[in-house]
């Protein structure tokens, strides 16, 4: 059975004898390389660990480069630290310094553009590699989740959002515009679906009418068009409680994304796969916690693990569940320690653990 038979299979909703398992760890500077380069990598590393699909891990600012962001992007040798934090890359005089801006800032033309060709051209690559037999989603940052990127972090967002609403409605709809052209360009390079990264996914940096406002519409625009046109999509759902569960179990996805035991909240208020099975019957994509569980040796590691996929398997209920990261891991995680959320899958599968 390939990747893609197992997923369509949890898809539909069929019996399922085993979990999936999936891993992601960004590749900086490859990620900005030619198409070649970059999905060398991506296949090298799926490959080794057999993923059952393929989450692309881009350069994390790629919009804000299409749009001609001052973007320094650190080479040579990271402090530990650095790496720790994802601190890779530095944005010089952020591109919206004024409402007025905002409102006139501008929808791109997708096919013209550099940078959303690079990334057009991996998809490509990959599908021309995989031909089917693996899912392939790009990575989509939703238009709020951009927002603080351009405008100089998420406290200047909120500025915003408080002071000059109308103006970051005419953002979002300038962003929304040229996304719906890059999700167009990658189905059309071969992609299987989606996976949309939205940070303001609790109530710890907005309020439900915040959410509704500026982030759902945008949101189901883009579901809107892909409809029909792919068939494995994801939401990730950023954070680490408090999230907005009443909203995204109605989003028109295949599977939802999350971290299900942050090591910094209290048991009591995690959405641990059990409570979250209760909210949706999605496919259900999580596991670990991203900043704890990938270090140590690897046996530490691999025993870590092996405790997580038992609890997360048995509280799935169905087994319809890929054994993965809930965000991005930090840098300073190696590739091995990831390819131990395949062996503990492994384990699960054959009987070993549990």
């Amino acid at each position: 059975m390939t990747a893609s038979e197992r997923l369509r299979r949890m898809v539909e909703g069929k019996p399922m004898a085993e979990i999936g398992a999936s891993g992601w760890l960004h590749s900086p500077g490859t990620d900005r390389d030619s198409a070649e380069v970059f999905s060398s990598e991506i296949i090298r590393m799926t490959d080794r660990s057999r993923w059952d699909l393929i989450k692309i891990m881009p350069n994390g600012v790629y919009n804000q480069e299409a749009y001609g962001s001052d973007i320094e992007y650190f080479s040579g040798e990271l402090s530990a630290e650095d790496l720790k934090a994802k601190r890779v890359f530095q944005i010089h005089n952020y591109l919206i310094q004024a409402p007025r801006q905002m409102e006139a800032f501008p929808v791109l033309d997708v096919s013209r553009n550099r940078v959303y060709q690079r990334e057009i051209a991996n998809v490509r690559a990959l599908a021309a590699h995989y031909k089917g037999t693996v899912p392939i989603l790009p990575t989509i940052f939703t238009p709020m989740h951009c927002i603080p990127e351009f405008v100089g972090g998420i406290d200047k967002a909120r500025w915003y959002y408080e002071n000059h609403p109308d103006a970051v409605d005419k953002m979002l709809q300038a962003l929304v515009q040229t996304e719906l052209q890059l999700v167009d360009a990658y189905i059309d390079a071969g992609a299987d679906g989606f996976f949309f990264a939205q940070r303001y996914s609790n109530s710890d940096i907005l309020s439900e009418s915040e959410f509704e406002r500026f982030a759902r519409p945008y949101d189901e625009m883009l579901l809107d068009r892909i409809q029909n046109r792919t068939w494995f999509n994801m939401i990730h759902v950023h954070g680490a409680r408090n999230f907005f569960w009443d909203q995204f179990k109605t989003y028109r996805v295949q599977a939802i994304s999350w971290e299900n035991t942050p090591q910094q909240i209290p048991e009591a208020e995690r959405s641990t796969v059990a409570k979250v099975r209760k909210v949706t019957d999605k496919v259900l994509v999580t596991g670990t916690d991203q900043f704890h569980d990938f270090y140590g040796t690897t046996q530490e590691i691999l025993e870590r693990f092996r405790s997580r996929v038992v609890r997360a398997a048995q509280e799935s209920e169905d087994n319809r569940l890929i054994f993965a990261p809930g965000c991005s891991l930090p840098l300073d995680i190696t590739e091995d320690a990831v390819h131990q959320l395949r062996i503990a899958a492994d384990e699960y599968n054959a009987g070993m653990i549990g």
